[in-house]
């Protein structure tokens, strides 16, 4: 069970990487602009900060979990939370040219702004949290002991790796990152699926 914590963890984070945001298009833009020393450094700082984050999330979830009057009503909003974040996954327009960012960095100063922008980035949270709850309470992962530390490193690998592949990438990653059917329906119709999902298990 835990090295399956550890590889459902590091494809979901993979995958929930993709959709531009101010980060995976900064390492982009690097790339592009041949900076790969400084999108690698930005790429581990943005991945540690992922740690930390989902780190705060899980501790939360177990929390959660523990007060089973609390756990009963999360349940629910949480399978709302999947459905929204499906919902704006699907209608989203954003593509790598509406994000702006700065990418004036060098490889010095590229690990303080992955730390920086990966800080700036709490939406994180309500994310995994959702997602930690589904993946958990279908038995695809578990938080418990040692798996509490494989589910984290799975989570910023994943991170990490994704932006690695991006900063690989560069400009070919232009054309998967303006692609709307790929980076927004995709994933939106997948969370806005398990979400009605795991609503309807627990009505039934």
């Amino acid at each position: 069970m835990i090295l399956q914590t550890l590889i459902v963890a590091f494809i979901v984070s993979y995958i929930g990487s993709i959709p531009p945001g101010t980060i995976n298009v900064s390492v982009m833009q690097l790339a592009i602009l041949h900076k790969r020393r400084a999108a690698i450094f930005f790429a581990l700082a943005a991945s540690a900060v992922e740690f930390v984050y989902a780190g705060i999330t899980v501790q939360f979830h177990i929390f959660l979990n523990n007060n089973d009057v609390i756990a009963d009503y999360f349940r629910i909003i949480t399978s709302l939370a999947l459905i929204g974040l499906g919902l704006f996954n699907i209608f989203s327009k954003s593509t790598s040219s509406s994000v702006k960012v700065d990418t004036k960095l060098t490889g010095r100063h590229g690990f303080a702004r992955g730390l920086l922008l990966g800080f700036l980035n709490p939406m994180t949270i309500p994310f995994w949290l959702a997602i930690t709850t589904y993946l958990e309470n279908d038995q695809w992962v578990s938080v418990e002991g040692y798996g509490f530390w494989m589910y984290l490193i799975g989570l910023s690998t994943g991170t990490f790796c994704l932006l690695f592949t991006v900063n690989a990438l560069g400009k070919r990653f232009v054309r998967i990152a303006d692609n709307p059917f790929l980076v927004h329906k995709v994933p939106g119709f997948l969370l806005f699926g398990l979400g009605v999902y795991f609503l309807l298990k627990l009505v039934m």
